[in-house]
């Protein structure tokens, strides 16, 4: 028999439904928004293991000299060919989890006299700044392909990896991090070593670890942690040009003239996620750069940070903040575990025997001639191998590595023959 509702029956169902409905509307409302991220892979065994390689471009002898002229001009006088591969290779990162990063390996048509692993200065946090996507022409933070096609002129193989974080959804990229800085530098030496163009190194061919700016922090720190975290990867030697040795010393240069307004919100932002604290940013911070540090920090890449964040710590510190970088003195009460974070990350503290060299301007006006002269103290005091710390009077920090390039290709060569180089502690 057929059923019929009455106007009064439809009606409650009607008004039951929309206080159904709202109230899921609310509850869905009031739920945290959540985005499914796929597990990541548990191999500690694959760090350091080359997980795919994405393209492979040969570059004529031509093309790699023109290239590596943009840097360098008349110091490269001819070129082989070189065949550049770009790799994602495997390293451990803060939780001990497998992490794929991104490198450049260039290698020269030529017998190879050693691998240079080049780790690049600060290019930004978002993927989008990613060493590996560079383009010069349209965005220089660089031009690392120039730098390394100028050393594979020469003979050696260069690879130029990202870091931990860059072109990876599932994590940021841990800036001045100097344990997982010196992951990507040991894990991309092993993981080069194994793609095609690599079958004519030996065992025997020398690994040189080097770096420019937050890449010299990098090198130092693979060397710090080599015997722990990549104890088959022997390297010959350490360079750095203009090198960060001390993340607070470097926060703190803003107050001395240093043009590097950013380096702080930069890491405020990582390390805050790499250690899981607070530092009462709002304290540190003017208040306009307070709530919206992420996405200011993520959205610029280094070409546009000093016009995004101006030349002027005060718009940028509090008052406070800066008198206290001012003193070497950042109370806990006051900013967290900031002051202590700091500290663990500083490269300039290494007891290891391998050689050292930093090459670096007297008008250098990012990381100040100041901090190499007090790393050269230290590198002195705590290594067991030879130092050199040479300060290059009419240089900056944007043009240490081509002034030094013929003193550094001869610091190594001297260590590929068998000899110590003279140190200057």
């Amino acid at each position: 028999m057929k059923r019929y509702r009455t106007p009064l029956v439809s009606g409650l169902v009607l008004f039951l439904g929309l206080i159904a409905i709202n109230m899921a509307a609310l509850y869905f409302q009031q739920r945290p928004i959540t985005t499914y991220v796929p597990p990541m892979k548990q191999s500690p065994a694959k760090h350091g293991q080359l997980v795919q390689i994405v393209s492979t471009q040969a570059l004529s002898a031509e093309q790699a000299m023109a290239e590596a002229r943009q840097n360098y001009g008349p110091m490269i006088a001819a070129s082989p060919a070189v065949t550049r591969t770009e790799l994602v290779f495997g390293l451990l990162d803060k939780d001990g989890r497998e992490a794929d990063v991104h490198a450049r390996a260039y290698v020269p048509a030529m017998p190879i006299s050693a691998v240079i692993v080049l780790a690049p200065g600060t290019t930004g946090i978002g993927d989008q700044c990613a060493p590996s996507v560079e383009q010069p022409s349209v965005h220089n933070w660089a031009n690392y392909q120039s730098h390394a096609l100028a050393y594979a002129a020469r003979g050696f193989m260069v690879v130029v990896p990202d870091y931990e974080g860059h072109r990876d959804p599932a994590r940021i990229h841990h800036y001045m991090s100097g344990e997982l800085e010196g992951r990507a530098v040991l894990d991309s030496i092993s993981a080069s070593r194994q793609i095609p163009e690599a079958s004519v190194l030996s065992a025997a061919t020398p690994n040189f670890v080097t770096g420019y700016s937050q890449g010299g922090h990098s090198a130092f720190w693979a060397d710090k942690i080599n015997a722990t975290y990549s104890p088959g990867t022997k390297i010959a030697g350490v360079i750095g040009w203009g090198p960060v040795m001390d993340v607070q010393e470097t926060l703190a240069d803003v107050t001395q003239g240093a043009n590097i307004n950013w380096f702080g919100p930069y890491v405020l932002y990582s390390y805050q996620n790499l250690y899981g604290t607070n530092y009462h940013i709002d304290r540190i911070l003017q208040p306009r750069w307070v709530y919206g540090l992420n996405t200011d920090v993520t959205s610029h890449c280094i070409d546009s940070d000093i016009a995004y964040w101006g030349t002027h710590p005060d718009n940028v510190y509090t008052p406070d903040f800066l008198n206290n970088l001012r003193k070497a003195n950042l109370p806990e009460a006051l900013y967290g575990k900031l002051g202590q974070q700091l500290a663990a990350n500083v490269a300039d503290d290494a007891t290891t025997a391998t050689p050292k060299l930093i090459n670096a301007g007297e008008q250098d006006n990012v990381v100040l001639p100041r901090q190499q002269a007090a790393a050269k103290i230290q590198l002195c005091q705590h290594s067991r191998g030879p130092v050199r710390v040479t300060l290059y009077p009419e240089t900056t920090h944007y043009n240490a590595m081509v002034h030094s390039f013929e003193d550094s290709i001869v610091w190594m060569q001297q260590i590929m023959a068998g000899q110590t180089p003279a140190g200057n502690c």
